[in-house]
């Protein structure tokens, strides 16, 4: 004999929908069937309705995701037992019984996000990341609307990014990165004002990036890269002022980096290397003193090296490769007493090689290669006894080539290749 009846377990758990026409395989059914027949907790439709909508959520859970393929995985192993689902793995309530948490299971769960999700609507963390989902994100997220953080990178996730999304206005951190969406991020991530984290990184989006990003002015890290973005970047980036981290590389965004960006002046990492970013670095980049990284190689960057550069007193890594910068090698870069990484490789600068690039004792990298570098190899570059690799080929360098270079004892790997009016010989000690 059923525990419940099955129509009326329906009537409350799937309102307006006709069961007659639920194919008894799909997981609602089974889990329509588990509840009116086998649940050992044995609810009734008198006891608490939200309870009995929540389990039925979860039971579809487990028949979307597998669980009764692998029945003792641990994420299973303690689900569509007599206990409350607050006891089910993973899974957190609060004192009113009702699941505010669930946890990832490293990679054990398959198939789409049903939208059953939408009537978990005490949810606070929800984390799915690193496992297979595949298909959209149902549109019924948006009725988690005590959502504080949501987790779902690292899985096969398709189609767009529902404006739904939107709904979820008390979400501190949201993570969709590496999955295999389509179209653009929807302008209703505008009203996630409580937002600090934001990661839409190497997830197939494209089209401009929303002026409406800038109105998220709690954003502490913002990571798009690796995505199909085009366009320019928004002034409106300009009014992030709380971020820590902006990372836009591996995009196809164009025009000029937009002098706004002087105004992130808590920024740490900055990244918008391989994109098609045209015209001169920006002189507001100077204001950036918290900078730790700084990377803009590969894009199509031309003019000078700002002197404002020498201001960023913090910076570890410089990264301007690959662009059409030009001009000498501006004396203030050789402040930068922090740089493990000098990357200049491939550009048209001109003129000598500083002799206070010796200054810069913390260097493991240095890329100087594929320039119009002219003048002696200064024997200060022995002093930079932390260096793994010199890069100095495919310049116009001439005179002998020093005998400091053999003091470089950490060195593995040494390029001076057409370098025509180089003289002598690569010393060995």
């Amino acid at each position: 004999q059923p525990l419940l009846d099955i129509d009326s377990l329906a009537t409350v758990v799937m309102p307006g929908v006709d069961i007659s026409n639920l194919n008894e395989t799909t997981p609602q059914y089974r889990a329509l069937e588990w509840l009116a027949y086998k649940d050992p907790r044995a609810l009734t439709i008198d006891d608490n309705a939200t309870e009995l909508l929540e389990r039925f959520s979860l039971v579809t859970f487990y028949y979307s995701f597998g669980g009764d393929s692998f029945p003792n995985l641990a994420t299973w192993s303690r689900w569509l037992t007599i206990s409350s689902h607050c006891d089910w793995f993973g899974l957190y309530c609060d004192e009113d019984g009702r699941v505010t948490t669930s946890l990832n299971s490293e990679g054990e769960l398959v198939g789409p996000i049903p939208s059953e999700i939408g009537h978990l609507q005490q949810l606070e963390y929800l984390d799915l990341a690193y496992n297979k989902f595949s298909g959209p994100i149902p549109s019924e997220i948006g009725h988690l609307q005590q959502l504080k953080h949501l987790h779902l990178q690292n899985n096969k996730l398709s189609g767009p990014i529902p404006s739904e999304i939107g709904h979820l206005q008390q979400l501190n951190d949201l993570d969709l990165g590496l999955n295999t969406f389509s179209g653009p991020i929807p302008s209703e991530i505008g009203h996630l004002q409580q937002l600090e984290s934001l990661g839409l990184y190497g997830s197939n989006l494209s089209g401009p990036i929303p002026s409406e990003i800038g109105q998220l002015q709690q954003l502490e890290i913002l990571g798009l890269g690796g995505n199909k973005f085009s366009g320019p970047i928004p002034s409106e980036i300009g009014h992030l002022q709380q971020l820590e981290g902006l990372g836009l590389g591996g995009n196809k965004l164009s025009g000029p980096i937009p002098s706004e960006i002087g105004h992130l002046q808590q920024l740490e990492h900055l990244r918008l290397s391989s994109n098609m970013f045209s015209g001169p670095i920006p002189s507001e980049i100077g204001h950036l003193q918290q900078l730790e990284r700084l990377g803009l190689q590969g894009n199509e960057l031309s003019g000078p090296i700002p002197s404002e550069i020498g201001q960023l007193q913090q910076l570890e890594s410089l990264g301007l490769g690959e662009n059409k910068l030009s001009g000498p090698i501006p004396s203030e870069i050789l402040h930068l007493q922090q740089l493990y990484y000098l990357g200049l490789g491939g550009n048209m600068f001109s003129g000598p090689i500083p002799s206070e690039i010796g200054n810069l004792q913390q260097l493991s990298w240095l890329s100087l290669g594929s320039n119009k570098l002219s003048g002696p190899i200064p024997s200060e570059i022995g002093h930079l006894q932390q260096l793994r690799s010199l890069e100095l080929g495919k310049n116009e360098l001439s005179g002998p080539i020093p005998s400091e270079i053999g003091h470089l004892q950490q060195l593995t790997t040494l390029e001076l290749q057409n370098n025509i009016r180089l003289t002598g010989t690569v010393p060995v000690e």
